[in-house]
């Protein structure tokens, strides 16, 4: 059966790591939250609008089935309706990104090797290592300018 995608743009290290997770088209599980927001603002694509084209930078991602709104003629999404889905998308991936970085981070391992790997197990290029890197230290900082300390105790001098 052929899938019905709308596009959205990503930024290159969500692109490829949803790519790598869930498929090109992306495939959100079933029961996702991704999903439900998808459905949520799925409308019928008005007359004055055109079908959307695949560009290279753009993400496809399927529709999900649904009774109420069937993909067949609830293919449109607003702007701001791709915005909220975006949204998503990246709550998904700092969600994947700090459950799976917190554990690792206690071992005697430097940051930046830390998440070069974690990138390659992703598939995300090497060249958005640092912009990972950038925003998992963000998140951990925006907690212990809180009061709630989620690194280490002390500070290496070296990433060897």
């Amino acid at each position: 059966m052929s899938h019905i995608v709308f596009y959205i743009k990503l930024e290159p290290y969500l692109k490829q790591w949803l790519h790598n997770s869930l498929g090109n088209p992306v495939v959100f599980p079933p029961q996702s939250n991704e999903n439900a927001v998808i459905r949520r603002f799925l409308r019928k694509r008005p007359p004055e609008v055109q079908p959307e084209m695949a560009e290279d930078e753009l993400t496809a991602i399927v529709i999900p089935d649904s009774k109420a709104k069937p993909p067949q003629y609830y293919n449109y999404l607003g702007k701001k309706a791709k915005a909220a889905v975006k949204e998503t998308i990246e709550d998904l991936f700092r969600a994947n990104l700090w459950n799976e970085m917190s554990d690792l981070t206690k071992r005697d391992c430097g940051l930046n090797k830390t998440i070069a790997a974690w990138c390659e197990m992703h598939g995300i290029d090497d060249e958005y290592s640092e912009t990972v890197r950038q925003k998992y230290y963000r998140m951990r900082t925006s907690y212990s300018r809180r009061g709630i300390f989620l690194g280490s105790l002390t500070r290496k001098h070296s990433d060897e």
